[in-house]
């Protein structure tokens, strides 16, 4: 599991007019189970979020990979 760090921009060739720029991912602490993931603790989110504030990016969102399924990349 990952989060997803970066900005909205218009785009029309997007739906609704709006696109997401993914441009860094940071994999907290975490333990992963066959079909799950358990976030950890993490001391290290607090700079991470004000570093990824000072540079114009906000978390857009997370990802995951499965071993379980046709999708290895969600």
């Amino acid at each position: 599991m990952a989060w997803l760090y970066g900005y909205y921009s218009e785009d029309p060739n997007f739906p609704e007019g709006v696109r997401v720029n993914v441009e860094a991912i940071y994999e907290p602490r975490q333990e992963g189970e066959m079909n799950a993931v358990i976030p950890l603790d993490d001391p290290q989110q607090g700079n991470v979020d004000m570093i990824a504030e000072s540079l114009g990016f906000e978390k857009v969102g997370w990802m995951f990979t499965s071993i379980t399924s046709d999708v290895f990349l969600t």
